[in-house]
């Protein structure tokens, strides 16, 4: 009987993988940050509706005051935003192309004066605060 070797252990993967990622950064954010990154990942939902499972993916994560993170951590996330392609189960003479569309860049594009209105009101309000009007 031929003797078995172990094993080799397997790359660990991150929390979210796979997935694709957004960040939005700020002086000061808070709130008013939050405000903008969801506002950037509405438009990332309503770019994504070729999918059942990847506009419920799509959410907004604080990192401190300064840090928005806009994610998507469905499987089909990562093929669509990256266009990724890869082969019919292993067979490198038949692939597969991306599922749906791009999301996420489109959504930044098409919704950022929208989200900086909304950081920008942040500015007003420190003004306000120190006196200015």
């Amino acid at each position: 009987m031929a003797v078995r070797r172990p094993r080799r252990a397997r790359k660990p993967r991150s929390p979210r993988s796979p997935g694709e990622y957004h960040t939005t950064t700020g002086a000061a954010g808070g709130g008013r940050l939050e405000e903008a990154a969801e506002e950037i990942a509405d438009g990332a939902r309503e770019n994504a509706q070729w999918s059942r499972t990847v506009p419920a993916s799509v959410g907004v994560e604080m990192q401190g005051d300064s840090l928005a993170v806009v994610y998507a951590d469905a499987p089909a996330a990562y093929p669509a935003e990256t266009r990724a392609r890869h082969p019919l189960f292993g067979n490198r003479r038949h692939w597969y192309g991306p599922p749906g569309e791009r999301f996420l860049l489109p959504a930044v594009e098409q919704r950022a004066g929208d989200a900086m209105a909304k950081y920008a009101q942040k500015v007003d309000d420190m003004c306000r605060e120190r006196g200015f009007s």
